[in-house]
């Protein structure tokens, strides 16, 4: 019979060996999104605009953890085409007649509102410490660039949101360990849209309103 301690070393060895020297390749899942529409109170009137070129929406992301364990793997994931899924799905709730996606706002007319979406900043981690190796939990973390601009092309505001440390579900062996980062990915990313969205539909109510109250 092994004895505890060479048991907790073969647990960390086969865990490990299953995320050494591998490239692993994920792509959009909506489903990942775990998607809870909101309720506003009242919809901002019109159209919005989600703008994003066509460069922006094929970008993609390829590198390695900043975990010690799966340092020797590489991740590639389509976080342009996540973006574009996740911007259309949480700002559509926002706008009354719902969003159009365009490659450039400039020199059209007619809606509401033009919301710029962009990933600044990935990390992901195979965070095998906080399990004492028995386990892996997936970790990321981002940074989402949204700009706002107003039916004129002025831009209102851009700010960052962060997400900080986001966690996955923990598993002791995954034969597909860069998916379990890219659900924790989606997750991740329709948050942040889904604040942006919250902050949007705020600024544009509130400016609504001042408008009527000068008329």
């Amino acid at each position: 019979m092994a004895r505890p301690g060479r048991r907790w070393m073969a647990l960390v060895a086969v865990s490990a060996f299953t995320l050494a020297g591998c490239a692993f390749e994920s792509g959009l899942n909506p489903a990942y999104f775990q998607y809870a529409p909101r309720v506003y109170d009242a919809k901002v009137p019109g159209r919005g605009a989600i703008e994003m070129s066509k460069a922006a929406q094929e970008e993609s992301f390829s590198g390695n953890p900043t975990s010690f364990t799966g340092g020797g793997t590489t991740l590639t994931m389509p976080i342009g085409l996540i973006t574009r899924e996740a911007a259309t799905t949480a700002f559509r709730e926002v706008f009354a007649d719902g969003v159009a996606l365009v490659e450039s706002a400039a020199g059209q007319a007619g809606y509401a509102a033009v919301v710029r979406p962009r990933v600044a900043a990935f990390d992901y981690q195979y965070n095998q410490i906080r399990n004492l190796g028995f386990a892996v939990t997936p970790i990321v973390e981002m940074t989402l660039s949204v700009s706002l601009s107003d039916a004129s092309g002025k831009t209102i505001w851009e700010r960052d949101f962060e997400s900080g440390s986001v966690q996955g579900e923990t598993y002791f062996l995954s034969g597909s360990p860069g998916e379990q980062i890219s659900k924790t990915a989606h997750r991740a990313l329709m948050g942040l849209m889904q604040q942006a969205a919250d902050a949007v539909h705020r600024e544009l109510r509130t400016r609504g309103s001042a408008a009527d109250r000068s008329h």
